[in-house]
């Protein structure tokens, strides 16, 4: 970022008017971006933001932000951005996510719960067939996205982090039952997901929750939307928590399922969702050195093999993670 500090001193100061800020660093994601807080003396602040070419849906952001902005769904309104330098400035948002409130009382947390459904319902129920002309989307997902999830789960997480090696007959019934699991997935109609709709991901400023890192928007099962927020790794729900929001949600849309088949979407989608995030987990702690993305492995697996234990169509999928969690309580145990 050195070498870019006088070009981004001559944005900030066009786009503010204020040659006079203070600019501090935001630490935040795994993604190739840098975020900084700019402050002015009047105490007002925004947030710049520069996105590099390593992930090629980082360039996506600020059209799907205007997008999403049209839908009504709470975003960062853009005051100024340069797309050939990959520049952006933003309303600051402040420091609280969802994630920040984790451990208040559930009769407050689930507002909060029930306002970022509300708004993701909006995206999810907008005929993906009419999306704007302007609007730039990652791939659809589909046989070789859904495969690949389960080969980035396998590779970093299983093989890397548990150091588990599958024999040829357990890898072939594997495979065979995650197929079975991409092609469900890919029956129910595609709309457009957010793809890392978690509570990391979700401020709340002003008492409302406001979306960010929305860049990965695609065509895909509504269901992967709801398993990334209310089977998310950063935060504990009991079970009465979860069948709560499951519940909100199935009211919320159209009655194409019933409360059963609903229920038994849910868990095939979070147990999707889940492969990928440990999957990511254990790529950014080990081969990109962020170590505190490990510190999430042990909610993940277990919420892995609970949605496993709740589908009819996952036995593979459950044993193999029963096995990772029981090398790495057996990991942990020998350390301490």
């Amino acid at each position: 970022m050195e070498h870019m500090q006088k070009e981004i001193q001559i944005f900030l100061t066009k786009n503010l008017g204020n040659a006079d800020f203070n600019l501090e660093p935001i630490n935040k994601g795994g993604s190739d971006r840098v975020f900084f807080r700019v402050s002015l003396p009047d105490k007002t602040s925004f947030v710049f933001m520069h996105y590099g070419d390593e992930v090629a849906e980082n360039a996506y952001w600020a059209r799907v932000n205007k997008f999403m902005a049209s839908l009504d769904i709470n975003v960062p309104r853009v005051i100024a951005q340069d797309d050939k330098q990959h520049f952006i400035l933003m309303d600051d948002l402040g420091e609280i996510d969802l994630w920040s409130h984790r451990f208040d009382p559930w009769e407050k947390r689930r507002d909060y719960y029930f306002q970022a459904l509300s708004q993701i319902q909006r995206l999810h129920s907008f005929d993906a067939k009419s999306i704007p002309a302007y609007v730039q989307l990652s791939e659809s997902y589909g046989p070789r996205l859904y495969k690949w999830e389960h080969d980035y789960f396998l590779d970093n997480f299983v093989f890397e982090v548990c150091k588990i090696k599958l024999s040829p007959a357990g890898t072939a019934n594997l495979n065979k039952e995650l197929d079975t699991l991409s092609a469900h997935l890919q029956e129910i109609e595609p709309c457009l997901i957010h793809r890392d709709f978690q509570s990391q991901n979700i401020m709340i400023k002003n008492d409302n929750p406001v979306f960010i890192d929305f860049q990965g928007m695609r065509r895909g099962n509504f269901f992967y939307d709801l398993g990334s927020l209310i089977c998310d790794p950063y935060v504990d729900f009991t079970d009465e928590e979860r069948n709560e929001l499951i519940s909100f949600y199935h009211q919320l849309m159209p009655k194409s399922f019933s409360a059963d088949e609903f229920a038994a979407n849910f868990w095939e989608a979070s147990a999707q969702r889940l492969m990928q995030a440990l999957g990511a987990y254990g790529f950014l702690g080990l081969k990109k050195g962020k170590e505190e993305f490990l510190g999430h492995i042990s909610n993940g697996i277990r919420n892995l093999f609970i949605a496993a234990s709740l589908s009819q169509d996952l036995p593979c999928l459950r044993e193999l993670a029963q096995q990772c969690m029981n090398t790495l309580d057996n990991r942990h145990k020998s350390i301490h």
